[in-house]
């Protein structure tokens, strides 16, 4: 009986060792559980040139209003838009019968002066020789003289008013200045065309730049001949190379805003897939300052507030505040909460918090 009971409290202690140690490897492998799989970045002070970033639009670098300087019915158009032209190439023609008819009636008047002057001509030099010979007076010589002189007189300025009809003329024939696309009409056939009013919008072919606009805090530190960087997002926001040509340091005619002319180098290619009017964003590096950058990815946003996850000293995750600057390409600047050779997590496996225990691989 007695070596029953023995039996029975000795079970009772290896089940009792057995839950023991079946509790401790429990609690390890929940500990091992818990660990957060992380890589780190370390932070440093390193510098950095300062990257300008300016919006603006891309345009045709040579692009023209044609008009007109008569007042006339517009007869026919020629062209349509976003078809491209030649150079001299006929757009636009106005109705020019009424110059017809005039210059056809200054033809005549200039015949007839010309008639005039021939039989003038004639008269002055009989005059003249009949003068050597003593045969007709000063006075008849001097009225002979006088009357040749108006009939030249009249030549030329009849002449004159033939090259004046030529004229109007082609500013009844519009033709395109230079070779390129139509990229606007102004007004429809039958209308009734002005002086200076615009008729069409021509743009010379795939030659582009882009007008940007220019922070006033920003206006001194760019500078004509300065090299850019372009980025199109129509075409994936690739660098294109650029340069300053041209900087307004006035804003009192541009709304307010400064502006500066960048003329941009692109291949054939990248040239056929950009059309004015598209969004382009002008990086420009300048100097450089000791500054702390972080990948976008490293930074965590609650509301208003940023911060980047830090390691403690018993290796787990501490949730700094940081504040931010300017943001350069995939990075942002950190102005505050981060010391020069600090670690702080760059990713990490799964969800993380404040206090977890990290494995750094």
């Amino acid at each position: 009986m007695q070596s029953k009971k023995l039996l029975m409290i000795g079970l009772m202690i290896v089940s009792f060792i057995g839950l023991q140690s079946c509790g401790k490897d429990t609690a390890t492998n929940k500990s091992q559980a818990t660990k957060l799989n992380v890589k780190l970045g370390t932070v440093k002070i390193e510098n950095q040139p300062e990257i300008l970033s300016f919006s603006g639009k891309l345009e045709a670098a040579t692009h023209s209003n044609l008009s007109t300087r008569l007042m006339g019915q517009i007869a026919k158009y020629y062209v349509e838009i976003g078809q491209k032209v030649n150079k001299d190439q006929l757009l636009l023609q106005i109705h020019d019968k009424d110059i017809l008819a005039k210059k056809a009636q200054i033809k005549a008047n200039l015949l007839e002066a010309e008639a005039a002057f021939k039989s003038a001509e004639k008269d002055f030099h009989r005059y003249t020789t009949l003068f050597e010979q003593k045969s007709a007076s000063q006075k008849e010589l001097d009225d002979i003289t006088t009357h040749y002189n108006m009939a030249k007189a009249r030549v030329a300025a009849v002449k004159q008013m033939v090259l004046g009809v030529d004229e109007m003329l082609r500013y009844a024939s519009i033709r395109a200045p230079y070779s390129g696309t139509i990229t606007r009409k102004y007004m429809n056939e039958g209308d009734l065309a002005s002086p200076g009013m615009p008729l069409l919008a021509i743009e010379q072919a795939k030659q582009f730049k882009v007008i940007a606009r220019i922070p006033e805090t920003d206006i001194a530190k760019i500078k004509k001949n300065d090299l850019v960087k372009v980025q199109i997002r129509a075409i994936g926001n690739k660098d294109l190379d650029g340069v300053v040509t041209e900087v307004n340091p006035s804003a009192l005619y541009t709304g307010n805003q400064f502006e500066a002319k960048v003329m941009l180098n692109a291949d054939a290619i990248q040239k056929e897939n950009l059309y004015s009017g598209m969004y382009a964003k002008i990086l420009l590096e300048k100097g450089g300052s000791p500054r702390i950058l972080l990948p976008k990815k490293a930074l965590f946003q609650k509301g208003q507030l940023t911060g980047v996850y830090t390691v403690s000293q018993m290796n787990t995750a501490i949730l700094r505040w940081v504040r931010t600057g300017k943001t350069m390409g995939d990075k942002v600047e950190i102005l505050s909460g981060l010391n020069d050779g600090e670690k702080y997590i760059l990713s990490y496996e799964g969800k993380i918090w404040d206090g977890v225990q990290l494995n750094i691989q």
